[in-house]
């Protein structure tokens, strides 16, 4: 195990996280590719978008229901960025000490000027608290399911800021 998710393991465990299932798999760098290799899990099935705004250098991690697109006029409104950009594989290397394919909320734990901001899409907002939420464990080769009022518990103790869409 890789020590960035052994950390994330850690965590849960100092803040009382428990519940999890982590579940292998080969690498999955689309949500099609995850699909036809029959990886849906239960729950919700999310994406992770990491978007700079170009003028202010702050980054936002939008987590999307899979099959969404991401509307940038909407999410402009909820978020006042400017002009945008998809993160570059060294921005993401950097910030979250992870590479395109295996972005996760929980590589928010290398972020620690918290130069990230999530934004989590209605969908999830909406989600009642003991509903699975599913995301890589900061690597493509599993998925790791979790209730999202634990979700919620480990953004609040890394204190990223979250903005919820309604």
């Amino acid at each position: 195990m890789e020590p960035y998710e052994a950390e994330l393991y850690d965590v849960f465990q100092r803040i009382g996280i428990t519940e999890y299932k982590v579940h292998e798999h080969k690498a999955i760098f689309s949500t099609k590719e995850a699909e036809e290799a029959g990886l849906v899990m239960a729950g919700l099935n999310l994406k992770n978008l990491l978007i700079k705004d170009k003028k202010t250098e702050h980054f936002f991690m939008i987590i999307l229901e899979d099959h969404r697109q991401m509307d940038a006029k909407h999410f402009k409104s909820l978020t006042g960025w400017g002009k945008i950009r998809f993160a570059k594989e060294e921005e993401m290397w950097d910030l979250l000490r992870l590479t395109p394919g295996s972005v996760s909320p929980f590589g928010l734990l290398s972020d620690k000027a918290h130069r990230v901001t999530v934004v989590l899409e209605k969908l999830i907002t909406e989600a009642a608290a003991e509903e699975l939420v599913n995301f890589h464990p900061n690597r493509n080769t599993a998925t790791l399911s979790l209730q999202k009022r634990d979700f919620l518990k480990f953004l609040e103790y890394i204190g990223t800021e979250v903005i919820f869409e309604e």
